[in-house]
Parts: structure tokens; C-alpha cells; sequence
């Protein structure tokens, strides 16, 4: 008796699906494998059908996925929601990153006074441009050079899924919208920040909205995990940041990154459904 019949036999491996083609067969043990499932394939009746077993524990949710990417695959193509992919967009990024350093090696302390993120700037002296300034600024060269890295993994990752421009612009508008909605929240309180991580966790807000749009259009829990690792992504990289409060001197602002993450999320919902509605309109 080999490994498999024995866990068939005492149970903790259970049939999901039985397929007269190795092709199928191959298909429906990649939507397991998405769910970051195990599963084993076995052939049956003398080769004439092949056997998918998984984790009898999963069972149920595997023959739910199975249903629903069934009732997908059988839509005609046009009907289908997809996120379509792009080219990375690497110019821009190139572009930001210039930019980025340029403005780092200009900036005086009476500069980031004037352009950073301020409370009492933008709402009592009407400066609205600060959220938009405060984005190319930074406190010292491991804060530049941490967004760059780590921010522009993640503004590749948005650009290769809305597209470079659009994404670009997604970006830094939730990075922005993120700043004032910060500046909002601590107001009537002096309160200052800079910097381009709010726009880092604004691309990581834009690939969790893209994704759940696309999951919960598709009813599919498989394409929901394109939503969970960006927020993966962002607690571990809040975790790295640690804790602090908003003033320039300080390595984070929390509140920054939750309010640039939140607006991504909505942008990148609503430009997913936007774009199809606008292509099953055309």
C-alpha cells in the first residue's frame, strides 16, 4: 500500500474531483494549488479517469472553488473580469526615483517647512499643495532609500496591473489623499509629516482593491488571495517600520500609512470597476 492509500484509507486525504482527461485533471490541480493548497493525483479504471485528493479538512471549500471556476470558465470570454496586465513601467519609476534623490539633494530645512504636510498649513492657510510637496521630501537618507526600494516594488506591482500611467497617477493620488485625510483627522493640532511611504501604502491599497474587486465580481475565494498578500504585505512592513508619531524627525507616521493604504483601496476598487464597466459598455 503506497502513502496515498493509506491516507486515503485512514481518512485524512478525500476525493475533490475525477476528471477523463490528465489536461483537466492538471487544470482543476492548479486552482488547488492557488487556494495554497496540497493535492495529489492518482490515476483510476485502469487509466481511464484521473483522481484529485486533498486535504480532507478542505474538502468542501475545494468543491466550491471547483464550482465557481467551472460556472467562470463556461461565461463567454468577454464576460469575464480580469485585471489585465501591463508592462511594469519602468521609466516612470526610474523617472520618480531621480526625482526623488534630486529633490533630497536640494532640500533645505526652510524647504521642508514650506512643502511638507501641515495641519494648521493646508486648513488654516490654505495650502493645499503641501499632501501633494510632502510626498518628494524626506527625513534622512535610510527614509529615501526605503521608499525606493521598498515602495517601488510595490508601485511596479500597480503599474503592471493598471497600467503605467494610470497607475502612477493612482499612486500618488492616494498618497496625497492619504496626507490631507491625515492632516484632517489631527487638526486643530500642529501636526507635520513628509515623505513617500503614505504613497508606498497607497500602491499597496491599489493591489488590494484591484484584487477584491476582481474576487468578489468572480465569486472566487482563489482570486481573493491576490488581495490578502498586499495586506500581508503592508503589516509586515508596518511591523519593520515600528511605531511613531507624524513630525518630520520621526521614522513614521502610522496614521499616514493606514490613511494612504485606505484611499488605495478605494481608488483601486473603483478603477477596476470603472474599467469594466467601460468595457462591457464598448
Amino acid at each position: 500500500m503506497t502513502e496515498i492509500d493509506r491516507a486515503i484509507e485512514e481518512g485524512s486525504l478525500a476525493l475533490v474531483g475525477e476528471f477523463s482527461s490528465l489536461q483537466v485533471a492538471n487544470e482543476y490541480a492548479l486552482v488547488v494549488l492557488a487556494m495554497n493548497l496540497d493535492c495529489w493525483m492518482r490515476m483510476e479504471a485502469g487509466g481511464q479517469s484521473y483522481a484529485l485528493y486533498a486535504d480532507s479538512a478542505f474538502q468542501v471549500a475545494i468543491r466550491e472553488e471547483f464550482r465557481l471556476y467551472t460556472e467562470e470558465q463556461s461565461l463567454p470570454g468577454d464576460q469575464r473580469q480580469e485585471v489585465p496586465l501591463y508592462g511594469s513601467g519602468i521609466e516612470l519609476f526610474l523617472l520618480w526615483a531621480m526625482i526623488l534623490i534630486f529633490v533630497f539633494m536640494s532640500q533645505t530645512e526652510a524647504m521642508v517647512g514650506k512643502y511638507c504636510s501641515s495641519s494648521l498649513g493646508i486648513f488654516e492657510r490654505g495650502e493645499w499643495y503641501r499632501p501633494i510637496t510632502s510626498l518628494f521630501l524626506h527625513a534622512d537618507v535610510p527614509h529615501l532609500v526605503g521608499n525606493l526600494l521598498i515602495g517601488g516594488i510595490f508601485c511596479l506591482f500597480v503599474a503592471h496591473t493598471l497600467g503605467p500611467l494610470l497607475g502612477w497617477i493612482a499612486i500618488l493620488a492616494s498618497g496625497a489623499l492619504g496626507n490631507l485625510a491625515t492632516s484632517w483627522l489631527h487638526y486643530p493640532e500642529a501636526f507635520k509629516s513628509l515623505g513617500a511611504s503614505t504613497a508606498t501604502f497607497g500602491a499597496l491599497g491599489l493591489l488590494v482593491g484591484s484584487s477584491a474587486w476582481v474576487a468578489w465580481h468572480g465569486r472566487s475565494m482563489r482570486r481573493l488571495g491576490g488581495a490578502a498578500l498586499p495586506v500581508i504585505a503592508g503589516a509586515i512592513l508596518l511591523g519593520w517600520c515600528g511605531a511613531g508619531g507624524g513630525d518630520p524627525a520621526s521614522q513614521v507616521d502610522v496614521l499616514a500609512h493606514v490613511m494612504g493604504f485606505g484611499t488605495g483601496a478605494v481608488l483601486g476598487l473603483g478603477i477596476v470597476r470603472a474599467r469594466g464597466h467601460a468595457e462591457v459598455a464598448g
